[in-house]
Order: C-alpha cells, then sequence, then structure tokens
C-alpha cells in the first residue's frame, strides 16, 4: 500500500489558519489509510499478514469501529488474535512466564496503521525540504506560517537534510519561525492569566480567549475526537 505525496496538498494545508500544518496533513493521511483499511485492503493477504502481526493500537481500533464497515474491522482483528493465541500459554516455569509477558508488551505497542502513517509523514517531511529548496513560493509560504507542534517541528528538524544545499538555511527559517510562534502563544497564554486578575476585568480578552486549546496543540498536536 502507498500514499501519493501531493505538493498541492503541503501548500493548501500550509495556508490554514492553524497551529500546525503537518497536523492537518496528517488527518488526511490517516483518512486515507482508514479507508483503505475498511475496503480493499481487507481482502489483500500482504495486508491481513501485517494487520495479524501488528494489530492495531487502540486509538486506530477506535477510528476504525466508529465507522461503518464494522465486518472489516471484525475480520482483520480475528486474524490478530489467532496470531497472539500463538504466544498466550499455560507455562510451566516463571522463566517461561517472563519471556512470554516480554513477548505480550513487545506485540501490545506495535499498529500497522500507525506504520503506514508514519512512512507517509516521512516523504512528506522530505517533500516539505525540498520544496524549500526549488519553489521560492512555498520559502515565503513557511515563512508566514504559524509553525508546528513540536512533534511535527521535530520531524521537519529530523528530515532537513532533504533540503539540499539550502539544508542550513531551512533549518534556521525553520527554527525561526517555530520560536515566534511560540513566543505569540505565549504572549497570548499571558494575557489570559492576566484576565483573571480583577484589575483587569474590563480589558479585552481577543484572541488570548483560545490561547489554553492553542497552545495544547502547538504542545501536543491536534486533539483527535
Amino acid at each position: 500500500m502507498a500514499y501519493h505525496i501531493d505538493t498541492g496538498l503541503i501548500k493548501e494545508k500550509f495556508k490554514v489558519d492553524c497551529e500546525c500544518p503537518l497536523c492537518e496533513i496528517q488527518k488526511v493521511v490517516e483518512e486515507q489509510f482508514l479507508h483503505e483499511f475498511l475496503n480493499d485492503a481487507v481482502m489483500e493477504d500482504n495486508t491481513r499478514i501485517k494487520v495479524g502481526n501488528k494489530g492495531f493500537c487502540a486509538r486506530h481500533f477506535d477510528m476504525l469501529f466508529s465507522r461503518q464497515n464494522k465486518l472489516s474491522v471484525a475480520l482483520q482483528i480475528g486474524t490478530r488474535v489467532d496470531n497472539l493465541q500463538k504466544i498466550i500459554s499455560d507455562e510451566k516455569s516463571v522463566r517461561a512466564a517472563i519471556k512470554q509477558a516480554q513477548a505480550l508488551d513487545k506485540t501490545a505497542t506495535t499498529c500497522v496503521l500507525c506504520d503506514y502513517v508514519q512512512e507517509s509523514m516521512v516523504k512528506y517531511y522530505k517533500t516539505i525540504a525540498q520544496m524549500f529548496e526549488r519553489e521560492r513560493d512555498f520559502f515565503k509560504t513557511l515563512i508566514k506560517s504559524k509553525g508546528f507542534c513540536l512533534h511535527h517541528y521535530a520531524e521537519l528538524l529530523r528530515y532537513s537534510r532533504s533540503a539540499g544545499f539550502v539544508a542550513k538555511e531551512y533549518v534556521k527559517i525553520l527554527g525561526g519561525v517555530q520560536k515566534r510562534n511560540m513566543e505569540r502563544l505565549r504572549a497570548e497564554l499571558k494575557r489570559f492569566c492576566d484576565k483573571h486578575d480583577y484589575r483587569n476585568a474590563l480589558e479585552p480578552l481577543g484572541s488570548a480567549e483560545t490561547a489554553l486549546p492553542r497552545m495544547r496543540e502547538k504542545l501536543y498536536g491536534e486533539k483527535i475526537d
């Protein structure tokens, strides 16, 4: 299963008024894979093998289950349980039981959907760096953006070498954009706190009214309901 990198999607989401355009892109990527796992992917032997080996994290299970095609979810979870049953057994020694616990711990943290999303997002991180190098208009768009959540900012830095000979300038711009927007949000958060002082009761709150949920997005990424 592959995901086509659409530079148009990058340009579109970077113009959205939000605290992290990468969160917006990731929602689109995730929705694409959720659709696949509820439809065609359920019939692919290769995908079913991966689901059997890795399963889904609780978040992605809930997202799949919240949609209409419950049968697809049930079939894939059935395959996953069949694989887990190969690990679970009544051990004859404590040493073997501890080894089983370690195997269960390891398999409990895997998610085939997370893997697919991360693989596609890496391509976006690299493409954004390449667009910075090659497209002057995108350079201007990046400068005007409101920065990123901490996770996506770190990922952009991690794959910054994809900007080629302007990689040094790229990380400098990224850092400047992120720092400026963290300071912007910090000032709004301070204004929110100051408003609770009776001496400022008549002061307008303005954009500071939503400073806390937007700071939550900046620190942890966009909240998924």
